[in-house]
């Protein structure tokens, strides 16, 4: 005999509906997602674009591991907010005006699939789907230069860029002044995009150079001022033999007085 209202759906085959249903909504958001970047204990609201007006109840969730999903707030039509027991207990606030979902802080395991499901009144759930990617924030950069190499009145020298993390290097230098040889050392080194290589004449104005680390999230910026100082005159070989020179006569002069000045003794004697 079949129970009062009608046969009631297998336990078993009811768990396989809900299955699939969310896993259509997983499938759908994937196709869908809208993507923002957010760093580490920042702030992002999460608005949904064109949102049905004839909503009765607005579910915001987060997929926590493809289609296991995590209930963040509920809200109905007169603007009763509740927040479950939650991950983002605290950090989850939603905001009428534009139906968004913001939190914050941002931490690192808030990295996912969010979606917004609007029920309307013919009972049909319609989603709104964001994705959500979570960086470190970037510390400034270490910039550091040396000279690699002196030629023909030229300085080659290279510059390190040092940040940790999943980071992409961009570089920008001062325009090259009047003098600058054609044969100029390449820029970027393939392979390293932390280095730079640059060549200036000896003497010339400082050379500013940026260094730019970025990720999805934020960016930050280091400068240095590359110099190439002459060799004093003192080191040039014409010096160097005019000084050794001086230094033989001066000494020549000392022996013949000290010498003379013997003799005369001796001739006392």
């Amino acid at each position: 005999m079949s129970p009062l209202g009608g046969r009631r759906c297998p336990p078993a085959l009811l768990a396989l509906l809900l299955g699939l249903a969310g896993s259509r909504g997983f499938w759908e958001c994937q196709n869908q997602t809208v993507t923002h970047d957010v760093t580490v204990g920042g702030s992002l609201c999460l608005v949904p674009e064109k949102p049905p007006r004839a909503w009765i109840e607005i579910l915001w969730k987060w997929d926590i591991n493809s289609g296991k999903l995590q209930k963040i707030l509920t809200v109905t039509r007169d603007e009763i907010v509740s927040y479950p027991q939650s991950p983002f207990h605290g950090r989850a606030k939603f905001q009428q005006g534009n139906l968004s979902l913001c939190i914050s802080p941002v931490h690192r395991e808030d990295n996912g699939v969010y979606w917004a499901e609007f029920e309307i009144s013919s009972g049909e759930i319609i989603r709104r789907c964001f994705r959500m990617s979570v960086w470190d924030p970037i510390p400034q950069p270490v910039l550091k230069s040396q000279i690699l190499q002196r030629e023909f009145g030229w300085c080659h020298l290279v510059l390190v860029c040092l940040s940790p993390g999943n980071v992409s290097y961009s570089w920008a230098c001062a325009v090259d002044g009047p003098g600058q040889i054609p044969e100029q050392i390449p820029g970027q080194i393939p392979g390293r995009p932390f280095q730079l290589l640059r060549s200036l004449p000896e003497g010339a104005e400082p050379q500013i150079c940026l260094c730019n680390v970025s990720n999805p999230a934020g960016w930050s910026v280091d400068h240095a001022a590359l110099t190439c100082p002459g060799n004093s005159n003192l080191n040039s070989p014409l010096m160097v033999a005019m000084s050794v020179g001086s230094i033989l006569s001066i000494v020549g002069v000392c022996c013949y007085s000290c010498c003379k000045e013997i003799w005369k003794n001796c001739c006392k004697g």
